[in-house]
């Protein structure tokens, strides 16, 4: 195996400043909570890349709280957490990316893309993301906007419980499964909700379903427009 580090504390890339993490060649990073762009001014950027690669967060990881964060998870590497976010905090802009066979993104609780920030998820060429429930904007701030993409045979978001695309908030929320991709849930809802106070201002939520061997699989209902607008589109 590759060599490690273990702390009992926090990890933070890019703070106040630009910070850098590379996990590879089997090496391991452990921590409890992590942090990549903590505030406005700070960058922070995390590959984990190879087999046996992995980066095990015992709570939480926000990619992009106030700051840009940038995840790569690649090559069959492996990164782990509790509560996943990816543009956590208002000005946070956090994009996450797995991609390849074996590559996994293991969320032990739920997943919120563009949570008062503005959220990416890539999953790509094989690469695997699981979580407890799925939130792809969940914000009252209309900066914040969560845009998820699947694409490719094998590539997968598995989520135990439900999904929501467009939970709260006026920013728009994303989902796209395509070139045979695949994400299942319990329940899935397209514009669930709408921001607190009176009036509410509903959210709105698109989600596609393209190209062959693409597979939105619900294990309950689809529920589109609760509060909020909601599209799905079959091509």
């Amino acid at each position: 195996g590759g060599s490690s580090w273990s702390s009992s504390g926090k990890f933070l890339a890019g703070r106040y400043g630009a910070g850098t993490l590379k996990v590879e060649d089997g090496g391991v990073v452990s921590n409890n909570v992590g942090w990549l762009g903590y505030y406005n001014s700070g960058s922070g950027a995390a590959t984990v890349s190879g087999s046996g690669s992995a980066w095990n967060n015992s709570s939480s990881l926000s990619v992009g709280r106030a700051g840009a964060g940038t995840l790569t998870v690649e090559a069959g590497g492996q990164v782990s957490n509790t509560t996943g976010y990816i543009g956590s905090a208002s000005g946070g802009t956090g994009t996450a990316t797995v991609t390849g066979n074996g590559s996994a993104w293991n969320n032990s609780s739920s997943l919120y893309v563009g949570s008062d920030g503005i959220g990416i998820l890539n999953i790509e060429d094989g690469g695997a993301v699981s979580s407890t429930n799925g939130y792809i904007v969940d914000s009252n701030n209309s900066f914040s906007t969560g845009t998820v993409t699947v694409v490719g045979s094998a590539s997968s978001w598995n989520i135990s419980s439900n999904i929501y695309v467009g939970y709260t908030g006026t920013g728009l929320g994303t989902l796209r499964v395509e070139g045979g991709s695949v994400v299942s849930n319990t329940e899935a809802y397209i514009g669930y909700g709408q921001t607190s106070g009176f009036p509410g201002f509903p959210s709105t939520g698109i989600a596609t379903v393209t190209g062959s061997g693409s597979r939105w699989n619900s294990r309950g209902d689809i529920v589109g427009g609760r509060l909020g607008s909601g599209t799905l589109n079959l091509e």
